[in-house]
């Protein structure tokens, strides 16, 4: 009849060979998921950044898009005096200070980029309302005075100066990208690193306990 007590499944089970074997490897192991466990945090922390620049990256070029399209329907009323032209320049309006906010959303953990994007939201600002009163002009005043208008603000440059700062965020952001794209090349070379550590690790420790048990046993029984 077998014996299931505690006593017994202990010397049957809980020899010192057996521990032996568990602990060392186990103790490996466990060190081996830890340090697994801590390299896909890291790479995942690090994808999730290459994400995020690339959404900023597009972002910007969003909000250039917006503007163009908003200049472009202004425009297009002055040529014409349609107001189906001002469709695009209305939509623009609309999205232009969603796009804002999302990018200053993007790149607030980037001092100097939040330097940059406020700089941008001022000439937005200023641009718009270059556009807006052009309109007005045309509506009240007639389409040479608003055309008149509209060639001050062009040697003014408010367009250019946005390109120019759009331009700055984007090479930033783009030398970012490049950064973060190292850190992730870095964080799966890492876990390959710790996956052979591991397997040699476990596999040694192993080896080692057998020789061990081998010695010991033949110095017993010796």
């Amino acid at each position: 009849m077998s014996d299931w007590s505690l006593t017994s499944l202990r010397h049957k089970y809980l020899t010192f060979p057996t521990l032996l074997r568990s602990i060392p490897v186990g103790v490996v192991l466990a060190a081996g998921i830890l340090a697994t466990s801590w390299t896909h945090d890291l790479l995942s922390d690090h994808y999730d950044m290459v994400v995020h620049t690339y959404e900023a990256i597009d972002t910007t070029k969003d909000v250039l898009i917006a503007l163009d399209d908003a200049e472009t329907g202004q425009r297009g009323y002055l040529v014409s005096g349609d107001k189906r032209y001002l469709a695009p320049y209305e939509k623009a309006m609309e999205r232009l200070h969603l796009l804002q906010n999302d990018l200053m959303t993007r790149i607030s953990d980037n001092s100097g980029q939040v330097a940059r994007v406020k700089a941008l939201d001022a000439l937005i600002e200023k641009k718009l309302e270059e556009l807006k009163h052009s309109i007005s002009l045309y509506d009240d005043v007639g389409a040479d005075a608003a055309r008149t208008n509209e060639i001050g603000y062009m040697a003014v440059g408010t367009m250019d100066r946005i390109r120019d700062i759009i331009g700055e965020i984007t090479v930033t952001e783009h030398t970012l990208l490049d950064t973060r794209h190292a850190e992730v090349e870095a964080d799966e070379f890492r876990i390959r690193v710790v996956a052979i550590i591991v397997g040699l690790a476990s596999f040694l420790t192993r080896a080692g306990v057998e020789m061990y048990l081998a010695r010991r046993y033949r110095l017993i029984r010796s």
